[in-house]
């Protein structure tokens, strides 16, 4: 088959690889530049796969190597993710597409001998392709999450990357022994059919595990929030008894402002009332949100904040509702304030403070914190240097409801802003 006719079958496949290296990773760069990647990609992809047909041999199989590689580059360069993480997503991609890409050959050879070679070739990558798109989509909408829950653990996502690594190489095997005609239809198709299974079931049980997991973490988040709200009622309980206190004691201090106008002296009753006005300000709870979760959270933060001396001032507007999970809301606000009370202790500055803004804007919940911090704290890509599980749980967050996560760095004070689509 001439060179030239496989040309349509290279653009459909680099598209492809183009749609899943935007949706599969975080994306590092805007829509221009990432396009303009993937054009230099495309271009350099074509020239290699061209090559290889036109060559044959060995000549192809070194083409086949350059190919890959070319691939995970491209998926270095756009993705925002870990090294780690993008070796286990670029490997598990391209063992789908190897598994894909014999199956539908092996389909094509097996029931559907009748048709050209060329149709064969083009049958067999839209299939491909198809059914690539298919669990593409699959994993955006039930496992990107649930990836998203080992956040930016090297450890594991290099256990991870080792598993789909084997599995890739494995199934390279059967593509050599595929394009190689080096064993029977038959006997290729049980080996294939053999690897695949097994890949699926580790795959399974990963993905299983790693659900559990994160099950786990958020049965901690469910007993973090019932920790919030147990130091909510315990201040509240603590108001009520003072309250009871007050208006026991009610008489007698109106006894003794009485004997202090009997006397004529008016600067004392005046100091009398500030002092009683300061007591009853001091034992109210303040109320930071009408939302009981954010309450909650703002008021053990602020606490925290009172016993470390730092500043803690807030400026909040959302509704009592919010159309999101509390566990992600715990995760979001928690954190933010956890990361910025840290952020205070260790800048060694003499005045610390913490400055919360929360509001609701129209589909949007707007969170920005501000905090005082070291002068090492560095940002790559708009985040902390080698960023904590608490900033990493933040940014899953924010990905689960379509928004983003942001920090800058100005006169010694970090900016979170955390933006979410409800």
């Amino acid at each position: 088959m001439s060179g030239i006719y496989q040309l349509p079958g290279l653009i459909l496949t680099v598209l492809c690889h183009t749609i899943v290296g935007y949706y599969l990773n975080e994306q590092r760069y805007s829509k221009k530049i990432f396009v303009l990647c993937s054009c230099l990609h495309a271009v350099i992809f074509a020239s290699l796969m061209g090559y290889g047909f036109a060559v044959g041999g060995w000549n192809a199989f070194f083409s086949y190597i350059g190919i890959v590689v070319l691939l995970f580059l491209y998926f270095c360069i756009v993705s925002k993710d870990g090294f780690p993480k993008k070796s286990f997503l670029f490997l598990t991609y391209y063992c789908l597409f190897s598994v894909s890409d014999n199956m539908m050959k092996l389909v094509v050879r097996l029931f559907l001998p009748q048709i050209s070679e060329m149709t064969g070739y083009y049958v067999a990558i839209v299939l491909r392709n198809i059914v690539l798109l298919l669990v593409l989509a699959l994993y955006k909408k039930y496992f990107a999450a649930t990836l998203s829950f080992l956040m930016d653990s090297g450890k594991k996502w290099w256990n991870l990357a080792l598993v789909a690594l084997l599995f890739y190489v494995s199934q390279v095997v059967v593509t050599v022994l595929n394009a190689a005609n080096a064993m029977p239809d038959v006997y290729l198709l049980l080996t294939f059919t053999v690897i695949s299974f097994l890949m699926c079931a580790v795959y399974g049980v990963i993905f299983r595990n790693i659900n559990y997991m994160k099950k786990e973490s958020e049965a901690a988040l469910v007993y973090q929030n019932a920790e919030y709200l147990s130091n909510r009622m315990s201040s509240l309980q603590n108001a009520v008894e003072a309250n009871r206190r007050f208006r026991h004691d009610i008489r007698h201090h109106l006894d003794v402002i009485v004997e202090y106008a009997k006397a004529g002296d008016t600067s004392a009753i005046l100091a009398y009332i500030g002092e009683y006005r300061n007591e009853i300000s001091e034992a109210a709870v303040k109320q930071y949100s009408l939302n009981r979760t954010v309450d909650s959270i703002l008021s053990v933060y602020a606490d925290k904040a009172g016993e470390g001396g730092v500043s803690f001032s807030v400026r909040c507007n959302v509704p009592e509702k919010l159309s999101m999970r509390e566990i992600d809301l715990i995760a979001l606000l928690g954190n933010l304030l956890e990361n910025a009370l840290h952020g205070c202790q260790e800048s060694g500055k003499e005045n610390k403070s913490i400055e919360i803004y929360i509001r609701r804007q129209n589909n949007r919940l707007v969170i920005v914190c501000n905090n005082s911090c070291s002068d090492k704290l560095k940002l790559v890509d708009g985040l902390p240097a080698g960023k904590s599980i608490g900033i990493s749980s933040i940014l899953s967050v924010c990905q689960k409801y379509d928004g983003n996560l942001d920090y800058r760095i100005e006169n010694d004070v970090v900016s979170a802003c955390a933006v979410l689509n409800l």
